[in-house]
């Protein structure tokens, strides 16, 4: 009776069916290696465009410093003004620094802390911001009054008209600052919504 119902066939079936199952198997672990290795290569690349982005601004720091002493003498303003902004350039400079600080060659070896970190990362650069535009919104107005007060010392009756360069190019720096720190900010986005996206599907 049980050998009437024995068909070799069935075994065949079931060994192809195992096999095309390991071979899917297969496919998708495969799949998702390569997909999270894409993520890492892209979120590797973008953090090196943030650090590319904080060279720039120490070099220009460091350009901005000199400047600064020859306004000194220039425009006769005072030690403790020039001294606060050389702080506050490098209290800045610091301050990024410790904010992205990150190894880029082992991000996303751990994709859920990577986006841990980026996730603090951009938070404390919004914290950044909101104390560097206190700081700067006092240098501006201690800047302005002692520029003004220099060239109205020198005689000149229109004095104020000295100030226009100064909060044109205030303005001008704003608007570049804040272009720089929407940048770095989207950076983030993009990456933390990368690893989202990927470890979601697994």
């Amino acid at each position: 009776m049980d050998n009437q119902n024995y068909n070799p066939n069935d075994f065949n079936e079931l060994d192809d069916l195992r096999q095309q199952i390991n071979a899917i198997k297969n496919k998708v672990d495969e799949q998702g290696y390569l997909n999270e290795e894409l993520v890492k290569k892209t979120i590797q690349g973008k953090m090196k465009g943030v650090h590319r982005t904080l060279m720039l601004l120490a070099v220009a720091v460091i350009f901005c410093i000199p400047l600064y002493i020859w306004m000194k003498y220039e425009e006769n303003l005072s030690w403790p003004l020039i001294i606060f902004t050389i702080i506050i350039m490098i209290g800045s400079l610091i301050s990024d620094y410790f904010i992205n600080r990150i190894n880029i060659s082992h991000m996303g070896d751990d994709l859920v802390e990577t986006a841990r970190k980026l996730t603090k990362m951009k938070k404390d650069r919004n914290l950044g911001r909101t104390i560097g535009m206190s700081v700067a919104t006092v240098w501006l107005v201690w800047f302005i009054y002692e520029f003004y007060h220099s060239h109205l010392a020198h005689g000149e009756t229109e004095a104020w008209l000295s100030i226009i360069p100064l909060l044109v190019g205030a303005g001008i720096g704003l608007v570049v600052g804040l272009r720089i720190f929407s940048k770095m900010q989207r950076a983030n986005d993009d990456m933390i919504e990368q690893i989202n996206d990927l470890t979601r599907g697994q």
